[in-house]
C-alpha cells in the first residue's frame, strides 16, 4: 500500500528553502548599483551677464536601474560646442553619497545660449548623460548713454 502524502507536506520543504534563499538583502539583481541613469537635477535655465557666474550650480544626480543613488561615479562636464572663456569648476568631479554632484560655471565672453553636458566618465553609451541650457547675457554699458 502506497501512502499520499498532502501535496502541501511535499512542498513545504523545497518551498522553505527557495523562500529562505531569495529573502534578505544578499540578491543581486543585473546592473544593481551600477549608473545607468544622468538627471538634471537644478541649474537648468539660469541665465547672467557674459563672464560671470551663473547664480546657482548646476546639480545632477546618478541612479541605478532601481532608481537608488549611486555614489562615487566619476563625472565629467563640458560644454557642447567650444565658448570663448567659458569655464567649469571642477570639470571633473565625483557623485556624493546620495548620487548627487555639481559644479560652479563662468560664462563665456560670447552672448546667447550655450549647452552643458554632464557624462558619466569613460562611459561609452551617448544616451546616459545630463544636459542644462543656460543664457549668457549682453553686459550694459556704464553710464552714458542718451539722455
Amino acid at each position: 500500500m502506497r501512502a499520499i502524502l498532502p501535496l502541501p507536506r511535499l512542498l513545504s520543504p523545497g518551498l522553505g528553502l527557495a523562500v529562505l534563499a531569495c529573502a534578505g538583502g544578499d540578491l543581486t539583481l543585473p546592473n544593481n548599483g551600477a549608473p545607468v541613469e544622468l538627471t538634471a537635477g537644478s541649474g537648468d535655465g539660469q541665465e547672467a551677464k557674459v563672464g560671470s557666474l551663473l547664480p546657482q550650480p548646476l546639480v545632477v544626480r546618478v541612479t541605478d536601474a532601481a532608481r537608488r543613488p549611486v555614489a562615487e561615479v566619476p563625472l565629467v562636464f563640458r560644454f557642447q560646442t567650444p565658448v570663448p572663456d567659458a569655464e567649469i569648476k571642477p570639470s571633473s568631479v565625483q557623485t556624493d553619497s546620495t548620487g548627487y554632484a555639481s559644479v560652479e560655471v563662468r560664462l563665456g565672453s560670447t552672448t546667447g545660449p550655450q549647452t552643458i553636458e554632464a557624462t558619466i566618465a569613460q562611459d561609452a553609451s551617448p544616451d546616459v548623460r545630463a544636459t542644462f541650457g543656460v543664457t549668457a547675457l549682453e553686459k550694459q554699458g556704464r553710464g552714458g548713454g542718451d539722455h
